[in-house]
C-alpha cells in the first residue's frame, strides 16, 4: 500500500514531544519539593526549630587558653540542593519510504496452417489452427516507516534562592561563640 503523502502531517506531535516536555516539568517539581524535604529533615528538629551543630576548640582569651564553644545553624554551612533543569533538547526524525513496483507482460500467438490435395474430382482441405494469448501481472508494495526521538535534559545546581539567601543571613547572625 502506497504511503500516504500526508502520514507525517498525522503525527501526534502535540503528544510526542508534549510529554518529554511535561516529564521535565514534573522532575523540577519533584526537585523542588525534594529541597523542602531535605531542609525539614536536615536543618529542622521535630518541633520546626533549626538544628545547630556545636564545635568546641581552644581560644586564647586574655592570655589564657580557653575552651570555646561555637554554635552554628546546620544549613548555613552544607550545600542545599537545588537542581535546576538547564536545558532540554529533544530531537524527532521520522523516515517514510514508499517502494511500488508494477509490471504487466503480454503475448499473443497465432499458428494457422493449410494443407490442400487434389485428386481428380474429388478435393481434400486440411486446415489447422491455434491462437495463444498470455498476459502476466505483477504488483509489489513496501512501505518503510522509521522513527526516532533523542531527548537531551542537562540538570545544573542552580542558584540559591533570595529567600533562602535572607532566611540564612538571618541565621548567620545567631551564630554565637561561648
Amino acid at each position: 500500500m502506497p504511503v500516504n503523502p500526508n502520514e507525517i502531517a498525522n503525527i501526534n506531535f502535540s503528544a510526542m514531544l508534549g510529554r518529554p516536555l511535561t516529564a521535565v516539568i514534573d522532575a523540577q517539581a519533584a526537585a523542588a519539593l525534594s529541597t523542602v524535604d531535605f531542609i525539614n529533615e536536615v536543618g529542622l528538629d521535630d518541633d520546626g526549630n533549626v538544628k545547630n551543630v556545636n564545635f568546641t576548640y581552644n581560644k586564647l582569651v586574655d592570655g589564657t587558653p580557653s575552651a570555646v564553644t561555637l554554635s552554628t545553624p546546620l544549613l548555613t554551612i552544607i550545600p542545599i540542593p537545588y537542581l535546576r533543569v538547564a536545558d532540554t533538547t529533544i530531537d524527532f526524525n521520522a523516515k517514510i519510504s514508499s517502494v511500488t513496483e508494477s509490471s504487466t507482460s503480454s503475448s499473443h500467438k497465432l499458428n494457422l496452417s493449410a494443407d490442400l490435395r487434389l485428386r481428380w474430382g474429388f478435393g481434400r482441405l486440411n486446415f489447422k489452427g491455434s491462437y495463444a494469448y498470455q498476459k502476466k501481472t505483477s504488483y509489489a508494495d513496501e512501505a518503510r516507516r522509521s522513527y526516532s526521538m533523542n531527548i537531551k535534559i542537562h540538570a545544573v545546581q542552580d542558584e540559591m534562592p533570595a529567600g533562602m539567601g535572607r532566611v540564612l543571613d538571618i541565621l548567620e547572625e545567631v551564630i554565637t561563640e561561648a
